[in-house]
């Protein structure tokens, strides 16, 4: 039996078997969650620690989810005037974590299509990075993290 034979179906059993993938993640999310609404809300804050491990940066590119369409925003000061504003990408430098917070960066989930989710509920929310990287998270609905 040629060894690239045996190779795979090791890789195939341990795929089968549940096992954690031979490629760690660059990328990791934790802490994921997002401000308990009203119910006539129009739109739904997340908030997320990013954690990048690689030797390289890697950017959040996009969002999606069920409820409605995710915007990436920033938080600025503009004529004494606190603003959300849509952005690009959010960068999480190397060997680096960002923090998605109040007052800050953030998901924003707007035209929702779903009711708002109630309080100690989840929301499922899909982050896509530039490195093909996505993570797919249940956002937990709570009035603080």
């Amino acid at each position: 039996m040629k060894m690239s034979q045996i190779m795979s179906g090791l890789l195939l059993g341990a795929s089968l078997m549940g096992a954690p993938p031979a490629f760690a993640a660059d990328v990791t999310a934790e802490g994921a969650w997002s401000r308990a609404m009203p119910p006539s809300a129009r739109v739904l804050p997340v908030y997320v620690t990013l954690r990048n491990s690689s030797a390289e940066d890697v950017s959040l590119v996009s969002v999606s989810t069920t409820y409605g369409q995710a915007e990436l925003h920033e938080t600025v000061m503009e004529n004494d005037m606190m603003k959300m504003l849509p952005i690009n990408a959010i960068v999480v430098g190397s060997n680096k974590q960002v923090q998605l917070a109040p007052m800050g960066l953030h998901v924003m989930i707007t035209n929702l299509v779903l009711d708002v989710p109630a309080k100690g509920s989840t929301l499922p929310l899909t982050l896509t990075f530039d490195n093909g990287e996505t993570i797919s998270l249940d956002v937990k609905v709570t009035s603080q993290p």
